[in-house]
């Protein structure tokens, strides 16, 4: 099972969507780390997050003080990048895991840094062709998620809404 790390504005996009429960239906593990969990502050989405956690769906790795020090080293280097940001990369790089993260920042960073990133986007595709939803469902949730703001390659959506509207 390939092992996934998740960010902080995916598993708030998720849920906003409602597609947080049919995401971890994917084929994947899914890791995060504590600075991720203590990033969410909204009660309903930490609740799920809880959830996720308490049954076992979702990793969460907590840090020594030496692997603390070896993230505020990369906060440092690129400042723009959170620590909960620099802490999903370091994890990602550390275990050679493939990092879901929306933030385009920690995207190209990561991927400089031979990181393989997916996005936001990449789940929509895994869902519809694991058939966990239907492209009609997919069409109406990313439409969603950028009428609320989620930033997403316009073209790159565009060509989805073309191929799950056929």
């Amino acid at each position: 099972m390939q092992i996934v790390v998740n960010d902080t504005n995916l598993f708030i996009d998720l849920i906003h969507a409602e597609l947080i429960d049919v995401f971890f239906q994917l084929p994947f593990e899914v890791h995060t780390t504590d600075f991720v969990v203590g990033e969410i502050e909204e009660s309903e989405q930490e609740e799920i997050i809880n959830q996720l956690r308490g049954t076992g769906r979702l990793f969460v790795v907590s840090y020594s003080f030496d692997e603390v020090e070896e993230i505020m080293l990369l906060q440092e280097a690129v400042n723009r990048l959170s620590v909960p940001d620099c802490s999903v990369w370091h994890y990602s790089k550390k275990h050679n895991y493939t990092l879901l993260t929306g933030d385009n920042l920690l995207r190209k960073t990561a991927m400089k840094d031979q990181v393989v990133v997916k996005g936001l986007l990449f789940i929509f595709d895994e869902l519809v062709r694991l058939e966990l939803i239907t492209p009609a469902v997919a069409c109406i949730k990313l439409r969603f998620l950028l009428e609320t703001g989620t930033r997403l390659p316009k073209e790159a959506c565009d060509e989805r809404f073309e191929l799950w509207s056929s």
